[in-house]
């Protein structure tokens, strides 16, 4: 493949790369990927300070259900911040939009670190994980905790609450459960 820098330039003066033709091993062969790539070396021959970040992309599984998943393993984070780690899960059958859609195998898992339970991944199997995940990558991007998801007023009955039902159990603070 061929070598960039994180600003997607190469060796040769003038000429930038993208998408499946680079070698960076950090960089998963996905369009939203080779998307992003296109926009940080346009921003860079524009002149603005612009740099891929791999640390924060989201995967997705077309599957039924589907699956999704943005940052670390609860395993990746156990190795990064040992014993201080929280995984809270809150389950599809627990929520009132995907019982009322008939779709309620699924769970949202939360990742968590520190003693201010910052958000390091996230994994959601279950009705519209590929939409879902745009919260939890955004939630990665900004650096926010459980507590950040949890002020966050999130409409009901929606299938986006179960985000921030994952971060109420992070917290011992569940609201709705599933019986």
């Amino acid at each position: 493949g061929i070598s960039v820098d994180e600003r997607m330039r190469t060796s040769v003066k003038g000429v930038w790369a993208i998408g499946d033709c680079i070698g960076d091993p950090r960089a998963p062969k996905l369009a939203h990927v080779a998307s992003t790539q296109g926009e940080v070396a346009v921003d860079t021959i524009l002149g603005e300070d612009a740099v891929m970040d791999y640390d924060v992309v989201p995967n997705v599984v077309y599957t039924h259900p589907e699956i999704a998943q943005v940052g670390l393993t609860e395993a990746q984070a156990k190795e990064n911040y040992g014993d201080d780690v929280k995984v809270a899960r809150f389950s599809f059958k627990a929520s009132g939009r995907a019982r009322a859609l008939g779709e309620s195998d699924g769970v949202t898992k939360i990742v968590a670190a520190g003693k201010d339970q910052r958000i390091v991944g996230v994994h959601i199997v279950g009705p519209q994980a590929s939409e879902l995940i745009a919260e939890a990558t955004l939630a990665l991007r900004l650096e926010a905790t459980t507590d950040d998801v949890i002020a966050t007023i999130h409409a009901h009955p929606t299938l986006a609450e179960t985000f921030r039902e994952a971060a109420l159990v992070a917290r011992g603070r569940p609201i709705h459960t599933a019986r």
